[in-house]
């Protein structure tokens, strides 16, 4: 991890505004580019979805290289592009990706007791509605690959180096999985989502590699879409 990134608050603010930008446009003109999924293969609906995720995975990386590698003359390890012990990944990766999942989970179960009505993220709206291997496919890439990655290098790669250069480690942390947490846009789902942010500032701390944290964010979502898309299909025998 660089401890003196050559982005800084501005950077962030123009790449997280052209990112809303491109998933502005996708909402006016998505539908065009979801065709080109065949009909036989996934929904309108659920080819509309991956496309977007798809659109804003592309943004998010291609925008964060402009603006704290290109543009700065940095390079991709200045975003925590390192090798890590092998270990780290068994750690910090699976066994940190595991834990967050739990802790998300039971914070969850809680705010599901204070407020039953709570709807479900639109993500999760399409893994319920997954019919079909591919559908259940391209789901799975979506968010416990492209989601992770594209995230990690956002949040952890180029937000949280900028706070903690200020900050320190743990108000760096506090702050960027905050920001995390309220990125999402749903209130009652920011609080774990902010704790679990947090968390994954201190794997990548530990580790010194983003592609540790990506892999324990990949574990988070791809182990919780599997629970959720097994709990459907046992409810649907």
């Amino acid at each position: 991890m660089t401890d003196r990134p050559r982005w800084g608050l501005l950077d962030i603010i123009l790449v997280y505004t052209a990112i809303m930008t491109i998933g502005v446009l996708m909402s006016i003109w998505g539908t065009k580019l979801s065709d080109l999924f065949p009909a036989q293969l996934v929904s309108r609906e659920m080819a509309g979805f991956i496309t977007g995720v798809a659109v804003q995975f592309l943004a998010t990386i291609g925008f964060v290289y402009l603006f704290a590698v290109l543009f700065p003359r940095g390079q991709w390890k200045d975003l925590g592009f390192k090798r890590a012990r092998p270990g780290s990944y068994v750690r910090y990766g699976i066994m940190g990706g595991m834990l967050l999942l739990a802790m998300v989970m039971v914070i969850g179960i809680l705010l599901k007791y204070w407020q039953p009505d709570i709807e479900p993220q639109y993500y999760e709206k399409m893994l319920r509605s997954a019919l079909t291997m591919p559908e259940l496919a391209l789901i799975l890439i979506a968010g416990a690959v492209l989601a992770p990655l594209s995230e990690e290098v956002f949040y952890r790669g180029m937000i949280y180096p900028v706070f903690r250069k200020y900050l320190g480690p743990v108000w760096g942390a506090v702050i960027a999985g905050l920001i995390f947490g309220l990125a999402h846009w749903d209130l009652w789902r920011a609080i774990p989502l902010a704790l679990g942010g947090m968390g994954l500032c201190y794997i990548y701390e530990k580790s010194g590699s983003i592609m540790v944290a990506v892999l324990a964010h990949g574990v988070w979502n791809g182990v919780l879409s599997l629970l959720i898309f097994l709990t459907l299909s046992q409810k649907m025998i």
